[in-house]
C-alpha cells in the first residue's frame, strides 16, 4: 500500500498523515498529554503542600535549597528559575515547567517523527514540522519555547534545502558551466581546474569539451549527437553533490506528491527545488537536529563560562527572586575564577524564591542579603550591577521576565546600575513584538498565593475583593544593558542578528489553525 504524503499543516491532515505510523501518532499523543497533566513541571507543588502558610507566619519555615543546586538553564516560571520550590510550606498553585528538559523532549520527538515517516522532500517536511506547532500550540500555546523550537529546525531544514540548491544551481545558471573531464583522453588536471574567465593561451573549456566528443565519437562509431547526450547526462549528474549519496536507495512513493499548486502553509511560498527528492537529506535534518540538542545541552557552561567577563571582586549585585541560571552563574565566578562579591537579593513576592535563592548562595559560601521587595529602589543606589533571569527575549530586545523585575530595571536605569540580562537564547529567543505590552506573554496564576494567613478574617463581614497575581513582566529593550547567552554577550539592538541566524521570517511566528 503507497504512503500517503501530506499536503496540509492542519492538525487533522497531520494526524491522518501520521496514523500510517502508529507507534508515532502515540509518542504524539502521549508527549501532549505529558504537557496538560503537567508532567513537565518541577517536584514541588502546591499540591505537595498540605497546611499552606504565609511567608510572614510565625510557622513558616525554610527547608533545605536542594532544589537550587543545579547547572543548567532550567526551570520556572522566568524559564531559568526553580529557586521558589526552597520551600515546602509556600504555596505552590502556578506549575513550574523545567522548560529545558521540555524542549530537549520535543526536539526528541520531533526526530523520531523525521524518522519514522516516508516524506519524500524538504518541503513535505516542512508541512510537518508546521502540523507539530500547530499541535504543541494547542497543548501548551503560553509558552513560547516549543514554538522557537520547531522554528528553529524549519529553519535548518530551509538552510540543508538552500546548501542543495547552492550546490545544484538551475540549468543555464553560471554554476552549471563546470565540465568534469577526469574521465575524458588525454585530460590534464591543470585544463581541469583552470578558471574559464582567466586568459590562456590553452584550448577553452568548451572546445576542449567539443574536441574530446569528437575523438571519442570517431572512436566508438557513434554520432555525435548521441555522445553529446551521453555526455550532457553526466555532466548534470557530476554537478550534484555528494552524487553517489544523492541516488534515491528506494524509489519516492509511487502515489500524488506534494507540489507548488497542491499544498498549503508555508511550503505553499518555498521554491519548487523544495519538492525535489534526495535520499542523503534525511540524514542531514537529523545532524542538524543533534547539534541543536547538543547547544541546549551545553548552554548552560557556555554562559558560565563568561561570568569572570561581568562579576568583579568588591562587586555588590542585586538579582531578583530566584534563578538556577543566575545561581550557577555567580557560583562559577566564586568557585572558579575566585571573585570574591556580595549578593543582595530581592525575596519576590509572593512566592518568596529569593529566601531560597540566598539559603543556596550562602551555602556555596557567597555573601547573600535578602531584603523586601519594597527595598529594591532604596537600596539600588548601593548596587554595581543587576542581574535578571528572563522568561523570553523578543525581537525588540525586550525581555519578558519575573513578575517584579521590571521595577527592578526601572530602579537600576534611574540610578545608572547596568542591567544585565543572563539567559540562553536557544529556545527563548522570539520573533515576535510586544504588541500587548505588559500582557505579552503573560499568564495568571491561583491568587491563593495573595490570601494572609487568616483569610476569613479579612473578609467576615462579606466584602469581595478581587485578587490578581500575573507571572510575568514585560522590560523593554531602553532598560536592558547586556545579554549575556550560551553565544556570547549582546546588546538589545543585536537581537535582530540572533533572529536572522536562528529563524526564517516566512515561518509563522504563531502556530495557530
Amino acid at each position: 500500500m503507497p504512503i500517503q504524503p501530506i499536503f496540509s499543516p492542519d492538525q487533522s491532515a497531520l494526524r491522518q498523515y501520521l496514523s500510517q505510523w502508529p507507534k508515532t501518532l502515540k509518542s504524539l499523543d502521549q508527549f501532549l498529554l505529558s504537557l496538560r497533566l503537567g508532567d513537565y513541571n518541577n517536584p514541588f507543588s502546591s499540591e505537595a503542600s498540605g497546611n499552606v502558610r504565609h511567608p510572614r507566619s510565625p510557622a513558616f519555615r525554610p527547608v533545605d535549597s536542594g532544589d537550587l543546586q543545579g547547572d543548567g538553564d532550567g526551570s520556572d516560571h522566568d524559564n531559568d528559575d526553580a529557586g521558589d520550590a526552597a520551600f515546602s510550606s509556600l504555596p505552590r498553585t502556578a506549575p513550574r515547567i523545567n522548560r529545558n528538559t521540555l524542549t530537549l523532549k520535543a526536539l526528541e520527538l520531533i526526530r523520531t517523527v523525521i524518522g519514522t515517516t516516508r516524506w519524500s522532500s524538504g518541503a513535505e517536511l516542512l508541512i510537518i514540522l508546521e502540523g507539530l506547532g500547530r499541535e504543541f500550540h494547542s497543548s501548551y500555546g503560553k509558552d513560547p519555547c516549543l514554538a522557537n523550537i520547531v522554528r528553529r529546525v524549519m529553519n535548518l531544514v530551509r538552510g540543508e534545502c538552500d546548501n542543495v540548491l547552492s550546490d545544484n544551481p538551475p540549468v543555464g545558471h553560471p554554476g552549471n558551466l563546470t565540465v568534469n573531464t577526469t574521465n575524458l583522453p588525454n585530460s590534464t588536471s591543470n585544463n581541469a581546474m583552470s578558471p574559464p574567465s582567466q586568459p590562456s593561451r590553452t584550448p577553452s573549456m568548451t572546445s576542449l569539451m567539443f574536441a574530446q566528443s569528437a575523438a571519442m565519437a570517431a572512436a566508438s562509431q557513434l554520432p555525435d549527437t548521441d555522445l553529446m547526450s551521453q555526455h550532457a547526462a553526466r555532466f548534470r549528474s557530476d554537478s550534484l553533490a555528494n552524487s553517489d549519496e544523492s541516488t534515491p536507495s528506494s524509489p519516492p512513493p509511487s502515489s500524488s506528491t506534494p507540489n507548488p499548486s497542491n499544498v498549503s502553509g508555508v511550503a505553499a511560498k518555498v521554491p519548487p527545488q523544495y519538492f525535489e527528492y534526495r535520499s542523503d537529506f534525511r540524514q542531514l535534518v537529523m545532524e542538524a537536529i543533534q547539534e541543536v540538542m547538543d547547544d541546549l545541552s551545553d548552554s548552560s557552561k557556555s554562559i558560565n563560562d563568561q561570568s569572570h567577563l561581568h562579576i568583579h571582586s568588591a562587586q555588590t549585585i542585586l538579582t531578583y527572586s530566584s534563578s538556577k541560571t543566575i545561581l550557577s552563574f555567580l557560583k562559577n565566578a566564586h568557585t572558579k575564577y575566585k571573585r570574591r562579591f556580595n549578593v543582595i537579593v530581592a525575596e519576590g513576592a509572593p512566592h518568596f524564591g529569593g529566601w531560597g535563592m540566598a539559603k543556596a548562595l550562602e551555602k556555596a559560601g557567597i555573601d547573600a542579603t535578602v531584603i523586601n521587595d519594597s527595598a529594591i529602589a532604596a537600596i539600588m543606589p548601593r548596587v554595581d550591577t543587576l542581574l535578571l533571569p528572563a522568561h523570553a527575549v523578543l525581537a525588540n530586545g525586550g525581555v519578558i521576565g519575573p513578575s517584579g523585575s521590571h521595577l527592578c530595571a526601572l530602579a537600576a536605569h534611574e540610578n545608572r546600575v547596568p542591567v544585565v540580562v543572563v539567559t540562553s537564547i536557544g529556545f527563548k529567543l522570539c520573533p515576535s513584538y510586544p504588541h500587548y505590552g505588559q500582557d505579552t506573554y503573560q499568564d495568571l496564576q491561583s491568587p491563593s498565593v495573595l490570601l494572609p494567613p487568616d483569610p476569613e478574617a479579612y473578609w467576615l463581614d462579606g466584602s469581595k475583593v478581587d485578587l490578581v497575581s500575573p507571572v510575568h513582566d514585560y522590560i523593554g529593550p531602553e532598560l536592558v544593558s547586556l545579554f549575556v547567552t550560551n553565544i556570547g554577550g549582546y546588546q538589545p539592538s543585536y537581537v535582530y542578528r540572533l533572529l536572522v541566524e536562528l529563524y526564517c521570517p516566512d515561518d509563522p511566528v504563531i502556530f495557530e489553525e
